[in-house]
């Protein structure tokens, strides 16, 4: 029971550090520049790995634009059509709904882009380490001091509809007045558990299950039994 509570508790919360000791450029080497082939190998991998990051890149922000677009395009037919003007008694809470699902959609993806950016660089940093003895540092030289980062814009804006929603969020509840905090007011409990379960949420994702941690792995392993039907004909055939 212990154990249950705990990995529960790690969804929301994990205190485990990372396991990961410093290279150093000799060990690095060791490991690859001076076996020319494996450096050659490892070089390869290392681009089409990074390539293949760049396209997960732009296919998750794609998801993530096609959600909360929807999203948006929900709220706002809530809110201008004629029954949200009218008294509820459950205050509208769908458009709140909305405003949660859109709030963690978008620092999802605010994330997801910080966490895709993070291993694009692992592999463009193998490329600058290993390119030289086979390109030359062509990777390396570029003609631009100064330009425009495609991820980092990307992050601006995703952090930007954090914001938003987070706006329309603080401008739901004082709408519906639901800031006051006298003891005799009536309670909205589905906008309460909704507000609940975002801070789970963003708690999952930003210091639980949703922080990858680099730890030294262990497995076991098993294996299932597997007989050919030939020769279970062949075993019964002979017993009789």
């Amino acid at each position: 029971m212990l154990n249950f509570l705990k990995s529960i508790f790690k969804i929301f919360i994990r205190f485990d550090s990372s396991e990961l000791r410093k290279l150093t450029w000799i060990e690095y080497e060791a490991d690859l520049s001076l076996n020319h082939e494996k450096a050659k190998e490892a070089f390869d991998r290392a681009w089409t790995t990074r390539n293949f990051e760049i396209d997960l890149y732009w296919k998750r922000a794609t998801y993530f634009w096609a959600i909360i677009a929807s999203t948006f395009v929900g709220y706002f037919a809530l809110v201008t059509s004629e029954s949200y003007v009218n008294p509820d008694g459950f205050n509208h809470v769908e458009v709140y709904l909305l405003i949660c699902i859109g709030f963690i959609f978008s620092t999802a993806w605010f994330l997801i882009n910080k966490g895709s950016k993070t291993w694009q660089k692992n592999w463009e940093v193998h490329i600058d380490l290993l390119e030289d003895n086979f390109t030359g540092p062509l990777y390396k030289t570029i003609n631009a001091t100064r330009t425009f980062s495609v991820s980092k814009i990307n992050e601006i804006v995703s952090f930007g509809l954090i914001l938003i929603w987070g706006l329309l969020g603080a401008k739901y509840l004082v709408q519906q007045n639901l800031l006051n905090f006298n003891p005799a007011g009536k309670i909205n409990w589905f906008v309460l558990f909704a507000s609940i379960g975002v801070i789970l949420g963003l708690m999952s994702m930003l210091f639980g299950y949703g922080r990858g941690k680099s730890k030294n792995r262990e497995f076991e392993m098993y294996r299932r039994k597997f007989t050919l039907e030939e020769k279970v004909n062949s075993a019964a055939n002979q017993q009789s």
